[in-house]
Order: structure tokens, then C-alpha cells, then sequence
């Protein structure tokens, strides 16, 4: 063996030798912030009821809508996370230098009839576009340089959709 092979192997042994000494079945140190259970719990036996929610359902419910032209309403937004659903006039592009009109916060979890102001105020017919944010520098405003736009299911495009708003 090796002189180096041989060192390692000592060392190795020497550090399983002394972890088994000292003190009997001492409880376990929790990092700070944790806790452990008095029983050991299965998965299996609690219900699946917990507020995170994956981008798999993340999703906007944006309609067709008409009215004095400075409040829209989303249906539904379903976020993994805190964040906003923003409102921009519908270039038909997938980037974000559409003008923004207005955003609402969204808490993690299910909302729906979602108010969202827009100013400017729409003076004409227009296609809109709701997409779904994370609040991805947690300050609780909507940067879309640094926020990030929630992506679908299938990680190819975000969470949005389009709507037609007619003005009354």
C-alpha cells in the first residue's frame, strides 16, 4: 500500500473509532431555526393541503372585458410565489418592452377577480396582456428589469394571457 493510501486509511479509521466514543444516545443538535418531531411522521398519512404551489399550475385567467378603460379585472391568477400580475397593450411579442399599464401584488396561492388600475387610462379598443411575476427581489414593487416572469409547465414560455378590452 502506498505511504499516502496507507495515511488516508488511518485517518479514516481513527475518525470512525472516535465518532462511536463519548457520550451515549445524546438527542441531536438542531441547526438553528429547525426542530425535529417527537414521532417520526409519514408522508402518506397527512393531507396534501400546503399553500406552495409549483409553476406547474401557475396560471392567468384573463377575459375579454369592456368598460371605462382604467381597471381591468383577471379572473383568476394562481402563483407559486409572491408577486404581481402586470397589464401591458399586446405587441404579439414574447418580450417585455410592451408598455406597461398597471400591476397588482398577488400573494402565493389562489386570487381571483383580481383588480389591476391602468394608467393611462385605455381611450380606445385594445388587446391587453396579464402576465404573471415573481417578486424576485422581495421589495414588494414590480421592476420588470429585475422580477422575473413565472414560467409554464413546460419551462418554453410564462404565464399570460391575452385579452380584448373594449372601451365604453
Amino acid at each position: 500500500m502506498r505511504p499516502r493510501a496507507a495515511l488516508l486509511c488511518s485517518a479514516g479509521a481513527a475518525a470512525l473509532v472516535l465518532t462511536g466514543c463519548g457520550q451515549e444516545e445524546a438527542e441531536p443538535i438542531p441547526a438553528v431555526g429547525t426542530t425535529f418531531a417527537e414521532t417520526p411522521v409519514d408522508p402518506g398519512d397527512e393531507e396534501t393541503t400546503s399553500p406552495a404551489i409549483t409553476s406547474e399550475v401557475a396560471e392567468v385567467e384573463f377575459e375579454d372585458q369592456s368598460g371605462a378603460g382604467d381597471v381591468v379585472t383577471v379572473a383568476r391568477v394562481v402563483a407559486p410565489v409572491d408577486g404581481f400580475v402586470a397589464v401591458t397593450v399586446d405587441d404579439g411579442d414574447d418580450d417585455e418592452d410592451a408598455p406597461l399599464l398597471g400591476y397588482t401584488a398577488v400573494p402565493a396561492g389562489e386570487a381571483t377577480d383580481v383588480s389591476v388600475v391602468l394608467s393611462p387610462p385605455l381611450a380606445q379598443d385594445t388587446e391587453l396582456e396579464a402576465t404573471l411575476y415573481g417578486d424576485t427581489d422581495e421589495d414588494g414593487l414590480l421592476d420588470r428589469s429585475l422580477d422575473q416572469r413565472t414560467p409554464d409547465s413546460d419551462g418554453d414560455d410564462f404565464v399570460s394571457e391575452d385579452a380584448e378590452y373594449v372601451v365604453q
